[in-house]
This record gives structure tokens, C-alpha cells and sequence, in this order.
């Protein structure tokens, strides 16, 4: 039995569908993204190989890992995990991440055992984050990267005691973003926050304080 159901085409529909041009494009721009996340793993590894002893070797062992889907919220995605350790009960990620028609990312994701306790250095802590402008996961979930009001907030507007609030559940995320439009820097930018990122890590798991600058200084930029 024939169906009358008639899937159509909008206007932009049929003229996307009968268009090659803007998908080769799109891989084009793809192959890129994995180029450059393959020039940052480089980076980021020389600056860890800088470190030896910093960071648990579990963590320092792992190769990066790029990855690429389709549908994150409907629209592609590129992943670069590096340095990352998951289990299932522990966790220490920075994941730099692309997403067509939005933005860069990077942030660090902490639980079980490799999630410090503040202490009395929470306050020191949140310092440190409002000074970097960094944002803070506030979501339930550790696995949505948007930026909306519900999954990350900026630092600046986090009192001590909500933060502590934040910080003691099972996990803790911190990032930051920056739009496609400034793609030209995205390598510096990304860099920078990683180096960041390594210097709370390294804080945490040598002594347990926090403060950037006194522990670790920042080391040159190679891009």
C-alpha cells in the first residue's frame, strides 16, 4: 500500500541538498580543527614533559586522544583529552574542545581521588579563578560542555560560600571559552589556560595549596 505521507524539502533544504560546495567545506574546516589539536598536544606535552613528577604518572602516561562527533546539541564537535585519566569513580581531564558555530574550550574536570580537599584554602582557591576568569560548572551533570547559565557561571560572580557549596560535591569543573570568530588566537588562548590548568593540578597534588604564581611559575610560550 502506497503512503501519502510526502517528506518534503524547505527553500534552504533543497538548495543546501544540491550543494556540495558548503560540505567540503565543512571537512575541510574539521581537518583543520584535528590539525591544530594535534599541534597543541605536541605543545602541551613538551610543557608536562617539564614536569616530570608533577602529576601522577597514571596521568602523565596517557597519550592524547582526539576525537570528533556529529551531534553534540545537533552540531559537530572536535575533542582533544589531554592529560586525562578516567575511571569510574575517578577523574582528571583538561578537554579542549571545538563546536561548530559556538566556541573553543578548555576546561579541567576533577573527581574521587583526584579531587583535593580546600579546606581552609577555599577562599584561596576561588582567588585564584576570579583572577584567571575562569568559568565554574554548576550543573548536576559532569557531561555538558556548553557555557549557558545552568552548566557554567563565571568566577567573578561566585561568593565564598556558594562556591564551597559547589566545590564539595562529587566533582569539580573549571574552563573557559572564546568565540570561532577570533580563531587566529585560539592556540595561544588554549595554551595559556592550560598552562592554568597544570598549575592548579600540580598545587593541588604536590602540597595541597593553592596559588599559582608562589608554586609554579609560568613557563614561555612556544606559540
Amino acid at each position: 500500500m502506497e503512503s501519502n505521507t510526502k517528506i518534503q524539502l524547505s527553500a534552504l533544504e533543497m538548495e543546501l541538498v544540491n550543494n556540495t560546495s558548503w560540505i567540503i567545506a565543512k571537512h575541510n574546516i574539521i581537518k583543520k580543527v584535528y590539525e591544530l589539536f594535534g599541534e597543541l598536544s605536541e605543545s602541551m606535552k613538551a610543557e608536562l614533559e617539564k614536569l616530570a613528577g608533577a602529576l601522577p604518572a597514571a596521568v602523565i602516561n596517557k597519550s592524547a586522544k582526539i576525537s570528533r562527533g556529529e551531534n553534540y546539541k545537533s552540531l559537530p564537535y572536535v575533542i582533544l583529552d589531554y592529560p586525562a585519566f578516567f575511571d569510574k569513580e575517578n577523574t582528571v581531564a583538561i578537554r579542549t574542545m571545538f563546536w561548530w558555530g559556538h566556541f573553543f574550550s578548555i576546561t579541567l574536570q576533577v573527581k574521587g581521588n583526584f579531587k583535593p580537599s580546600m579546606k581552609d584554602n577555599i577562599a584561596v582557591f576561588l582567588g585564584e579563578l576570579k583572577k584567571e576568569q575562569l568559568y565554574v560548572c554548576v550543573n548536576d551533570t559532569e557531561w555538558e560542555h556548553h557555557f549557558e547559565p545552568d552548566n557554567y557561571i563565571e568566577s567573578g560572580v561566585i561568593s565564598e560560600t556558594d562556591f564551597k557549596k559547589i566545590y564539595d560535591r562529587n566533582f569539580f569543573k573549571t574552563g573557559n571559552k572564546m568565540p570561532l570568530t577570533d580563531w587566529d588566537n585560539a592556540a595561544p588562548f588554549l595554551m595559556k589556560n592550560f598552562r592554568t590548568m597544570i598549575q592548579l593540578l600540580h598545587a593541588n597534588f604536590l602540597n595541597g595549596e593553592i596559588g599559582l604564581s608562589p608554586v609554579f611559575p609560568i613557563i614561555g610560550s612556544d606559540l
